[in-house]
């Protein structure tokens, strides 16, 4: 199990954390002083502090208002400034099943503690909010505010009357319900064996007025600058790279893959099963994404996207865009004609 003072999260965090303190008429300092965390980290916008410190500063703050649902307070000072890129790039999506999983793949930037995967069936598309096994584990009051964020984020997508159609959250009842139900709008259960909020999928799939192709992917590309920093020894991010790498001409499989990772299949399968996820899985992620990009750049054809992204003929790729995406790559920007 990993040592809380091994993982770190986002000063960005301790900034809301004192926002609504503040709020709350709550002297601050002696809290962020209890807690081992210098004030002066809060002015600089990289700044991390190790999840150890932002634990207790979490059950300082509960402790000193008495509000279990203290959690859901903090969500509400989260602004587009707190979370860098990301929160940019989440409110430019295609629409909230693609916001969805952009705060999954992203979510490691906000803090290395996060271990959060999307889900969908036929009728639903969900968020499970997990965490690596830690000791002490984060706040439960953490986990309530990134499942508000995702909310309220969801809400300033899609519209007001945009509710999860469950939520499903891994910490004790609550004394009172009465927040939590305001937060959320929809039926909720407590001590589940997953943080998971669930949404209607044909709600989910609704193209966004707000999406932005460009903007999402100058913003996407410092994000994976980001990670690739934090998550070095991370195998997803580590077979993202050499997927990357081995698309363009095709050339990608599994074993090309793992001998790029000095791997063998075996152990490469193992690893990625581990994380919830598989070969297949990371490439088709992996293949959207790039496209995306590629055709918001505005700098190559139908087909030359095609090839970048291992694909044999500009047909293929469309359908298979057409299949991630409902529509034409020829539809998602300007560039210059097929060739």
């Amino acid at each position: 199990m990993t040592a809380a003072d091994d993982i770190t999260s986002l000063a960005s965090w301790a900034r809301a954390i004192r926002a609504a303190l503040v709020q709350a008429g709550i002297a601050w300092e002696p809290l962020f002083c209890e807690a081992g965390i210098d004030p002066a980290c809060l002015a600089n916008p990289d700044a991390r502090i190790p999840l150890s410190q932002t634990t207790r500063l979490w059950d300082a703050a509960v402790a000193a208002t008495g509000d279990d649902a203290f959690g859901l307070r903090v969500a509400r000072h989260v602004n587009q400034a707190t979370f860098h890129a990301l929160t940019v790039t989440t409110l430019v999506s295609d629409s909230l099943r693609d916001a969805m999983q952009r705060m999954v793949r992203y979510g490691r930037v906000v803090t290395d503690a996060a271990q959060m995967q999307f889900g969908e069936d036929a009728r639903h598309c969900w968020v499970e909010l997990g965490h690596v096994p830690v000791d002490p584990p984060p706040a439960w009051q953490a986990v309530d505010a990134f499942a508000a964020i995702l909310v309220r984020t969801a809400r300033a997508l899609a519209g007001g009357d945009c509710h999860p159609v469950q939520a499903s959250l891994a910490r004790p009842a609550p004394p009172s319900l009465d927040r939590f139900e305001q937060t959320f709008a929809c039926p909720l259960q407590f001590g589940a064996a997953q943080t998971r909020i669930v949404y209607d999928r044909g709600q989910a799939l609704r193209p966004l007025e707000t999406a932005n192709p460009a903007l999402r992917a100058v913003n996407e590309a410092l994000l994976d600058d980001m990670l690739r920093h934090r998550l070095r020894d991370d195998i997803v991010s580590s077979v993202r790279d050499a997927i990357s790498r081995l698309l363009p001409g095709g050339a990608c499989s599994q074993q090309a893959a793992a001998q790029a990772l000095h791997l063998s299949q075996r152990s490469l399968q193992r690893k990625l099963a581990d994380r919830g996820t598989s070969f297949r899985a990371v490439v088709e992620t992996t293949r959207r994404e790039l496209a995306d990009r590629h055709l918001a750049s505005a700098q190559c054809s139908v087909t030359e996207v095609a090839y970048l992204v291992g694909f044999s003929d500009a047909s293929s790729f469309t359908r298979a865009y057409k299949r991630w995406t409902g529509h034409a790559p020829s539809q998602s920007a300007t560039r210059k004609p097929a060739s």
